[in-house]
């Protein structure tokens, strides 16, 4: 079994380049709700996966901040089931 740390409390993002950024990637970023300190930025990419893994949990693979492809899996929790 494994081990989940609670990395914040905050909104997420999802940033997607405009107009002539064609190298930049969309990503996924959260910020902390009172120090707005970023506790999430990774790219999206095609193979990502991410899947329902409650009424209120969403999870998904993505790539860690602080390597070169390696993967990790997150999982969010939101407020409401309906944002699931």
């Amino acid at each position: 079994p494994g081990v989940w740390n609670v990395t914040g409390i905050g909104n997420i993002k999802i940033l997607v380049p405009k107009g002539e950024e064609k190298t930049a990637r969309p990503r996924i970023v959260m910020r902390r709700q009172k120090t707005f300190q970023v506790c999430l930025n990774t790219y999206l990419f095609e193979s990502m996966v991410c899947d329902k893994a409650g009424p209120k949990d969403v999870r998904f693979t993505a790539m860690k901040a602080d390597s070169e492809g390696d993967l990790a899996t997150y999982l969010l929790r939101v407020k409401e089931e309906e944002q699931a």
